[in-house]
């Protein structure tokens, strides 16, 4: 093959072709792609195939296949044209997650395909005279203003869905209508039916980007569902029946015996109760004052239950943020599995600065156990309070989890939260 040309345009093709094919491939494999999405992703890669290869074939094959019909040929191959790449913007907006104003976009491509059909009886869009040229008619533009009012509408929508979330990949749909709409000033400025228009490519291109930004945002949002998941397991793992039970039963006999001290329990158990399912809401970090509070509203139903108990607070640092649910499932632990069932069992919070760093040591004189046996079972499921803890301060802070502990002697837990 002599003609560079020839090569170049081989080249593009092949380059496009495995391009279009690696989306459909990863499409197939993603599991974070929806079904329908699936099918949409594939519908766009067909189109931009059909109008990548069809002119190509059409230029190099025409005279011998169509003989006298060419004039109708390049009409249904324009029109098809018009139409599908209206329809590839609207795969895009629905694929950008948009659900408003569907039977509005719907309208737009029912009037952009009528209009465009008429191009087989009236010269209003176009028209090809018999030797093949093409001629605008007064109707030509409105493909290309169907076209960008979707354009605008994938901005437009695009901004409104993700307005407010700082993450650059927000604005890949707007790069995407950007690129597509130079690649058609492009092929407007170079004339009609170039061997692959800037607009294919553009197509093309745009298809590769937009499965890229989609499976990122479906990455988001099974991140977020994950999260979401997990605070459920988390309130479930600290509001235990037996200890509803008995709370209750210990308000009850209070009732009897001090009313007044079983009123500050109600109130108590209230906020315990209130703090817990408000967790299920919150995504973001708390101030610490807030989770001691809760904590207190436990420990204090506790102390009442098992009066050989003491849990005391040094609260030195009270200006920072930590995940919600995490000192009071420390201090649950402590009393449930190491102190209960001391004569003289004590827990104690303490937070202070150190550096730049904001510390919660939570320390008792219980049971105690073996770290290694239960950083073991935590591998295996076990102690979903402790890993949830130790997971989020992680993630969410950037901090650290440590816990030793000695048989027989006691448990020391200790959170740094840089500042």
């Amino acid at each position: 093959m002599s003609n560079p040309n020839a090569q170049t345009i081989m080249a593009l093709n092949l380059a496009l072709i495995m391009q279009l094919a690696g989306v459909a491939l990863a499409v197939f494999v993603d599991p974070y792609v929806k079904k329908l999405n699936k099918l949409r992703v594939y519908l766009i890669v067909v189109i931009v195939l059909f109008l990548m290869i069809e002119p190509q074939i059409t230029e190099r094959y025409m005279t011998v296949l169509l003989k006298n019909h060419i004039a109708l040929w390049d009409t249904t191959m324009t029109i098809a044209g018009y139409i599908l790449r209206t329809v590839t913007l609207y795969l895009f907006i629905k694929l950008s997650g948009s659900r408003r104003g569907t039977k509005i976009l719907w309208a737009i491509l029912i009037i952009n395909a009528l209009v465009c059909l008429t191009a087989f009886f009236k010269p209003w869009v176009f028209v090809f005279s018999p030797e093949g040229s093409w001629h605008r008619g007064p109707l030509g533009y409105v493909p290309f203003i169907a076209s960008f009012i979707l354009i605008l509408w994938l901005v437009v929508g695009s901004i409104m869905r993700y307005r407010g979330i700082k993450r650059e990949e927000s604005s890949v749909p707007v790069l995407i209508s950007v690129l597509v709409v130079i690649a058609v000033l492009l092929d407007l400025d170079l004339g009609f039916s170039p061997h692959i228009s800037f607009l294919t490519v553009a197509m093309a291109e745009s298809t590769v980007f937009f499965y890229i930004w989609m499976h990122l945002q479906f990455v988001r949002e099974h991140e977020a569902a994950l999260k979401a998941e997990q605070r459920i397991k988390i309130m479930i793992s600290q509001i235990q029946p037996h200890f509803l039970f008995n709370a209750l039963s210990t308000i009850q006999a209070l009732t009897e015996t001090d009313p007044e001290r079983a009123s500050k329990v109600i109130e108590e158990f209230a906020l315990y109760l209130r703090q817990n399912i408000s967790s299920l809401n919150q995504e973001s970090l708390i101030p610490v004052s807030k989770e001691i509070e809760h904590t207190k509203a436990y420990s204090d139903i506790e102390e009442v239950r098992f009066p050989t108990i003491r849990i005391d607070y040094d609260i030195e640092d009270d200006d920072f943020l930590l995940p919600p649910l995490t000192i009071q499932p420390m201090v649950e632990n402590a009393i449930r599995h190491g102190v209960r069932g001391k004569k003289h069992g004590w827990v104690s919070v303490n937070t202070y600065r150190d550096g730049n760093n904001h510390v919660i040591a939570i320390r008792d004189n219980g049971k105690g156990f073996d770290v290694d046996k239960m950083i073991e079972d935590t591998k295996n499921g076990d102690h979903i309070g402790v890993r949830n803890v130790r997971d989020r301060i992680i993630s969410m802070t950037g901090g650290t989890f440590n816990i030793e502990s000695v048989v027989g002697e006691g448990t020391s837990i200790t959170i740094v939260i840089p500042g």
